[in-house]
């Protein structure tokens, strides 16, 4: 999956009004279902999250058609006359990107346990936070450990995937046509780590380890804004950004496992 060529066209002011819309859109969705609804029905909150979710997702892929799928044509024919010349070279760069995306993904999960089990199982926080997730896991219908399973399952294999096809190959590529590469990493990863603080904030409770647990998402969607920059594909965030989903479902277990049965 690779972005679209920098260089073929001009870009217009509707694709900064894109990029707004789409950096602002998940943080607006979050809030909705976290903040807004969190005292109405489980089944209108979900109703809610999965319309924000759908048009989130379904954006990009309407964008680019709307207004750019001549872009796509053209680049698809352009590279394909360089795909011989680049494919040894791309292959080896990919093979790396994967395996430093597996080691980040795995020293992500594993500082995720030792903050969780260092620094919060024994504190004020705790008690708070398993109660918050336990409600937030019953209100989405989970009671078995299976459906558990299945929901982490969905989670680190296809919302990770659509994560990174939203935020790398679309906010990250189109803002590269705007300003530089690093810039356009650090914005896009800011706006990754947006709807996290409402997020966390609901689960901490807006005390001091939302803002830093904030601040690691965002240096994770710099690394994997970076990843995609050096191979142009979004396998390798993807299957780091899976591990680092797969991580949290793991520990979550941990904080839900007397509500579920078997």
């Amino acid at each position: 999956m690779n972005g679209l060529d920098r260089q073929s066209e001009n870009w217009s002011s509707k694709d900064r009004i894109a990029i707004g819309f789409a950096m602002l859109l998940p943080t607006i969705v979050t809030l909705v279902y976290f903040q807004w609804l969190d005292h109405s029905d489980s089944y209108i909150q979900q109703t809610a999250y999965g319309i924000g979710k759908a048009v989130q997702f379904g954006f990009p892929v309407i964008w680019i058609w709307c207004w750019h799928r001549t872009k796509l044509m053209r680049h698809a024919d352009s590279t394909q006359t360089q795909l011989s010349i680049e494919a040894a070279r791309s292959s080896g760069r990919l093979r790396y990107a994967i395996l430093t995306g597996i080691i980040f993904g795995l020293l992500v999960v594993a500082s995720m346990f030792a903050i969780y089990f260092l620094l919060i199982a024994n504190s004020e926080i705790s008690p708070a936070l398993i109660a918050m997730v336990k409600e937030k896991v019953l209100d989405l219908g989970i009671d078995s450990v299976w459906k558990y399973a299945a929901l982490g399952a969905f989670y680190a294999l296809c919302h990770s995937f659509l994560e990174e096809y939203y935020w790398r190959w679309f906010v990250f590529d189109l803002l590269q046509k705007f300003v530089s590469t690093p810039v356009a990493m650090v914005v896009s990863s800011l706006g990754f780590m947006a709807h996290h603080i409402v997020l966390l904030g609901f689960f901490f409770n807006w005390q001091w380890m939302t803002y830093v647990l904030s601040f690691c998402i965002a240096i994770g969607g710099v690394f994997w804004a970076w990843q995609f920059h050096q191979t142009g594909k979004l396998r390798s965030s993807w299957i780091s950004h899976m591990i680092v989903d797969a991580g949290i479902f793991a520990l979550g277990y941990f904080l839900v496992r007397e509500t579920l049965s078997w």
